[in-house]
């Protein structure tokens, strides 16, 4: 089977999976809502609290709120898992030149690797406690998983290898701010705790563990998000042969705006005293079902993965997204 037959099949199953469930009734957002939950609301929720949480759902106005909403009315069933990052799979990713060295240094001969792969992120997350009274305020845990994995799906000879799967475990405390100032809002402050790692060993092992803090702010269709971190020093020498901070940078900003079905997304990551190892990520997406969004997603710089802490990385892909920011 050649490689576009490959690619076709992948693409069509994955359509599939999305959208099985759609709805081919015409509904409004409300009706939506109500036919969403009804069929998801676990027997403690009653009827009255199922129309009550569609209504604020239907009032609501700004982008991240909306999301919120959206969220409470399914996380406490125990059969839906809730996105945390984007959900997405590229189908053709196209780089000027794939990181091959470290793994021809591991192996000891020369690796096949094509500059074209596949990459897809995979990221959900779950309440652990909500409402807790803390300093007068009520906090809620969270707990989140997201895997983020490049594959060589072009490489026959060296047997369609998995280049590279970076796992990032997290919990963290949030408490909603709502707090306006002039047109914006600020929507959430979150403090939390982020292992991330490769799953490799010897020469090929990479892995770091962060305290961080982040902010959402939101205005009518479009949300900004500042995250800031510390990482904590490792005992490993395997870990520690590497400066994350130097390409990984010390903070992250995030942006996004929506255009009716349409999406445009900005991430830049660097250091407080910009350095030249930076990365910028710009994302755009559109409908193409009710429950999947064509995706298209550009990268520049270093860290893209972990393997490629230290190499500079210039790629632009085409795909899916099954679950948007906004």
């Amino acid at each position: 089977m050649n490689y576009f037959k490959r690619a076709a099949l992948i693409f069509l199953s994955i359509s599939s999976l999305a959208s099985v469930s759609a709805n081919a009734l015409e509904l409004t957002p409300y009706e939506g809502c109500l036919n969403t939950v009804m069929q998801q609301a676990t027997d403690e929720m009653t009827v009255a609290d199922i129309k009550q949480a569609c209504i604020r759902q239907k009032t609501a106005s700004l982008p991240l709120e909306k999301r919120r909403l959206n969220e409470q009315l399914t996380e406490d069933n125990p059969f839906v898992l809730t996105p945390h990052l984007l959900n997405y799979a590229i189908i053709g990713h196209y780089t000027n030149s794939v990181n091959k060295a470290p793994f021809e240094d591991n192996v000891g001969h020369p690796l096949d690797f094509k500059d074209q792969e596949l990459q897809f992120q995979l990221s959900f997350k779950f309440p652990l406690a909500k409402d807790l009274p803390v300093l007068g305020r009520n906090i809620d845990l969270y707990a989140a998983y997201t895997n983020r994995s490049f594959w060589q799906f072009f490489d026959d000879k060296d047997s369609i290898p998995f280049r590279e799967t970076n796992h990032e475990p997290e919990v963290w405390a949030e408490f909603h701010a709502d707090l306006d100032f002039l047109e914006y809002n600020l929507h959430k402050v979150a403090i939390g705790l982020s292992h991330q790692s490769n799953g490799q060993s010897g020469s090929l092992s990479r892995g770091w563990n962060r305290l961080y803090v982040q902010g959402f702010l939101q205005h009518k269709n479009s949300y900004l998000s500042f995250k800031t971190w510390q990482r904590f020093e490792e005992s490993d020498k395997i870990d520690n042969r590497f400066d994350y901070a130097k390409y990984l940078g010390d903070y992250e900003i995030e942006a996004a705006y929506k255009v009716r079905e349409h999406s445009f997304g900005l991430k830049v990551r660097n250091r407080y005293i910009l350095n030249k190892y930076g990365s910028v990520q710009l994302d755009y997406t559109y409908p193409l079902t009710k429950r999947l969004k064509g995706y298209i997603q550009w990268f520049s710089g270093y860290g893209e993965s972990l393997i490629d802490l230290d190499y500079h990385t210039n790629k632009i892909g085409i795909g899916i997204v099954l679950a948007d920011r906004i």
